[in-house]
């Protein structure tokens, strides 16, 4: 194993001994055209349930400092990983932002503990707001920070795309700055691991294949039934700001809109307490969390 790689595997397994250290629970679930997911459970201290889906090139394992923070009002606590992320296998027939969906879609399907809180960062958010759109029946309330999904043309997709093919380390380093408020000690490990994940040929190939049918109808968004909260930091350097002036224009009236000043694109791995306290005070009120 080459020197990146033993960095990465230790990253990985940090993250996870620390969410088996919380009480997380791992199992396998099928999925569509037979690629089993990943997910992690556990049975927190409250007693309404949250499912939390990360963004492209990450995983469960990210989620530690967060649930960390959520366990003692919230319960149970799922954590799915997407196809060819974590420990979820890559679909036989490839991958693609629909299998993708429908894969994640299937895995929350099969969840007794609903309606639940539905929690969303980066592609895990544009996941959130389509499951949100199509079954919201089964979300109480959608919570989202710098959610993908946003209705864009071609040109500005292909643009945002490339910023995630990191060919050297340096790419990687400057991405990583991207993605945070501030310079932290591990984030030198860290994109070595980033890079490593985003050139896994199923999630490279499912970036080159993004356009904008994969994208969200503003019409749809516009209609979300359930209470939301949108974050969306004043440190976002890693979408555009377009993004966000489409989801304020297109989200449903009833949305909370928050834009902590230092808030970057992964806010919930740098600030979790923050991040928690948020998703927290918004869930306190019953029409957030009473049962739909």
């Amino acid at each position: 194993m080459s020197d990146e790689g033993a960095l990465s595997s230790l990253l990985d397994r940090v993250g996870r001994w620390n969410l088996r250290r919380l009480g997380a629970r791992g199992r396998m679930v099928d999925g569509p055209g037979g690629a089993a997911l990943h997910l992690y459970e556990l049975p927190g201290g409250g007693d309404v349930p949250l499912v939390l889906l990360h963004g492209v090139g990450s995983s469960a394992s990210t989620f530690g400092p967060l649930v960390k923070r959520l366990l003692p009002s919230f319960g149970p606590i799922v954590l799915p990983e997407a196809p060819a992320h974590g420990k979820s296998a890559a679909p036989a027939g490839g991958l693609d932002a629909e299998t993708l969906f429908t894969s994640v879609a299937a895995a929350l399907d099969g969840l007794d503990a609903a309606p639940f809180v539905l929690y969303g960062n980066s592609l895990g958010g544009g996941a959130a707001l389509r499951y949100a759109i199509e079954r919201p029946e089964r979300v109480r309330a959608l919570v989202l920070l710098s959610p993908a999904g946003a209705r864009t043309d071609q040109d500005e997709l292909d643009a945002l795309v490339a910023t995630f093919r990191l060919e050297t380390t340096g790419e990687a380093r400057a991405f990583m700055r991207r993605l945070f408020h501030k310079k932290r000690w591990w984030q030198r490990l860290a994109a070595r691991d980033l890079r490593r994940r985003l050139a896994h040929p199923p999630v490279r190939d499912m970036l080159a294949q993004a356009e904008v049918g994969d994208q969200l109808d503003p019409r749809d968004v516009e209609g979300l039934p359930m209470p939301v909260l949108f974050m969306w930091g004043e440190a976002e350097r890693v979408l555009p700001a377009s993004h966000l002036a489409w989801f304020r224009a297109h989200l449903p009236p009833q949305a909370r809109v928050v834009e902590p000043p230092h808030f970057g694109h992964s806010a919930y791995i740098e600030y979790p307490a923050d991040v928690a306290r948020e998703i927290i005070a918004f869930c306190a009120p019953a029409d957030a969390v009473s049962a739909a």
